[in-house]
């Protein structure tokens, strides 16, 4: 778990170095949450939920972000642009962000971390992660 820790570390660097920008809102606040723990069959498709509360921050929409971590590696995926052919697509409703993932393999086992991103803010919380959802995926 401390190299998971380090990977979020790290992953929360480079978050705020891609999003950062010149902001209007100065005081937002963002809060990610997300299920520790889900299993799915494979062949099926799984949805994984991500949820946020902000406060303070402005009224536009935030950057949502996917990451799954491997054993040694981090690998970012879709945002909402996704398109239905790939194996990723993200749904937002309001403050509910879910990243469905089709055609499930005991490769896609990984721990998947939802970021979210007023860019527009250069308040520090204003780009925030979840804990991660470890997936497991089985025969």
């Amino acid at each position: 778990m401390a190299s998971f820790n380090k990977f979020k570390n790290v992953l929360m660097l480079a978050f705020d170095w891609i999003l950062y920008g010149a902001g209007v809102a100065g005081h937002c606040r963002v809060t990610v949450a997300q299920p520790r723990f889900q299993q799915a069959d494979s062949s099926m498709n799984v949805s994984l939920t991500c949820s946020f509360s902000a406060s303070g921050c402005s009224s536009s929409q935030p950057d949502v972000l996917w990451f799954r971590f491997l054993t040694n590696t981090h690998q970012g995926l879709c945002t909402p642009g996704c398109t239905d052919h790939q194996k990723y697509k993200v749904h937002s409703s309001g403050t509910n962000i879910l990243l469905q993932i089709k055609d499930l393999t005991e490769e896609d086992s990984a721990v998947y971390i939802c970021g979210i991103a007023f860019s527009d803010s250069e308040s520090p919380f204003s780009k925030q992660t979840g804990d991660g959802t470890v997936l497991t995926v089985t025969g």
